[in-house]
């Protein structure tokens, strides 16, 4: 259990006024690899990475009751070690992307659902069926899933024909649970909000599996994985609350309770979708986001979660997690837009790993690889290195280069805020003004 966090203004005022950032962002694969085994599992070779790794030493640790493997590390693994290899042009870690990928294929049923856990029992290797982060079903893991499958068919389609068809036939044997789901579409419950996404109103489980709906119809030109995608952006924006200049700022809620700071790649999800579908309309309600939320997420140091409305702001357990899916969003639009402001966004999102902060502690070490699992509280970190962890920060480092967004010192220099009208920072020693406005920011 995550201690209770001290109120905002309690922390604001523990917080000083001047955080720092001075060390490069780089990618540095080493710890996930330490992490990462290669293993015979029914027959077949496999790669999984371990789930926790434990300070100091980071040694694995099983997750107790559940296992020693996931879907939803392996998957998001096997998507950084692919898009290293797309944004490095490189072909590193072949044997590690199939085997996380054999991995995944492995843990599908036969009617499209995936179980998501292996576990060591008696000295053999097998599924986790009944454990309640699991079981067969068709929601987070299965969306993760459904992500590296994508991922998968654009990487070996002129790299490896036999993978490419085996992926693409798993993914279009859960087309039968994506229907299911989608029987709701276009019906709101009492409250207005969707139906149609994963676990009814689950933006954040949904955005995940719209990037891999987008790779696939991207890689296969089927239609129908691209009117998928649009029917789950459309309920994903359904969820979009406040205004550019109202609480909480065009954010995309997490689910009709509210926003928390993990797996919201919304914006991500729907600018990819725009660019596929060339439909700017659409691309402008995640825009409205990246111009007016997420500038005032940073400057106010990187709340946990929210309410609906953008109040009740609480900073315990700050993660990777949260960090991750809005760099990815500020370098989908600054390759939609060519607008330099979203590299700096970028750039700026990311320094949260490097000290910008409310525990005002670098949580990447790119000499190491390892990523701390975050705070504990508002102040205290958390000094394990797990799956997870590693991997969000990982990915950002390749979104970072993706975009050639270099910066080398990042250093807030205004008060924390959610609410202000300009935040600054000092950027490899210049001053720069980020004022928020009717129309989102402008950078001076």
């Amino acid at each position: 259990m995550l201690a209770k966090s001290k109120s905002p203004i309690l922390l604001l005022l523990l917080i000083s006024a001047s955080v720092s950032v001075s060390q490069p962002l780089a990618v540095n694969k080493a710890h996930l690899l330490a992490l990462t085994e290669e293993l015979k599992f029914d027959g077949d070779s496999i790669a999984v990475v371990d789930i926790y790794s434990n300070y100091p030493a980071y040694e694995p640790v099983d997750a107790k009751g559940e296992g020693f493997a996931c879907v939803d590390d392996a998957a998001r693994a096997a998507v950084f070690f692919m898009r290293y290899n797309e944004v490095y042009g490189k072909s590193e870690d072949e044997k590690i992307i199939r085997g996380l990928i054999n991995f995944v294929l492995r843990m599908q049923t036969s009617d499209g659902r995936f179980y998501n856990f292996l576990q060591r029992s008696g000295g053999e290797i097998q599924i986790n069926e009944s454990g309640r982060t699991s079981y067969a079903c068709f929601g987070w893991w299965a969306a993760r899933a459904i992500w590296a499958l994508g991922e998968a068919s654009t990487y070996f389609k002129n790299r490896n024909h036999e993978m490419y068809v085996e992926v693409v036939s798993a993914a279009e044997r859960s087309l039968p649970q994506l229907d299911s789901i989608l029987t709701n579409y276009d019906r709101l419950d009492s409250l207005g909000y969707p139906t149609w996404l994963l676990y009814n109103d689950g933006g954040d489980a949904a955005s995940e599996l719209v990037l891999g709906l987008n790779r696939l119809y991207s890689a296969t030109g089927d239609k129908r994985y691209l009117k998928m995608s649009e029917e789950f952006c459309d309920g994903m924006m359904r969820l979009q609350s406040g205004s550019r200049r109202t609480r909480p700022y065009s954010m995309f809620l997490s689910n009709h309770d509210g926003w928390h700071g993990w797996a919201n790649s919304q914006s991500a999800a729907i600018l990819e979708y725009s660019r596929l579908a060339n439909d700017r309309s659409v691309a402008e309600k995640a825009l409205q986001e990246l111009e007016s939320f997420f500038p005032r997420w940073a400057g106010s140091l990187f709340f946990r979660s929210c309410d609906r409305t953008g109040r009740n702001l609480d900073y315990s357990g700050q993660i990777a997690y949260a960090i991750q899916p809005a760099v990815s969003a500020a370098a989908e639009a600054f390759e939609i837009t060519h607008d330099r402001r979203f590299k700096t966004l970028a750039s700026i999102l990311a320094s949260w790993f490097l000290g910008n902060n409310t525990a005002k502690t670098g949580f990447y070490n790119s000499g190491s690889g390892i990523c701390f699992d975050g705070t504990e509280d508002s102040l205290h970190v958390n000094r394990n290195s797990g799956a997870e962890s590693t991997i969000e920060a990982l990915l950002t480092m390749v979104d970072l280069k993706r975009l050639g967004a270099d910066f080398k010192s990042i250093k807030l220099i205004s008060r924390p805020s959610f609410d202000a009208e300009r935040y600054i920072y000092e950027i490899d020693g210049r001053k720069v003004i980020f004022k928020m406005n009717a129309t989102g920011f402008s950078i001076q």
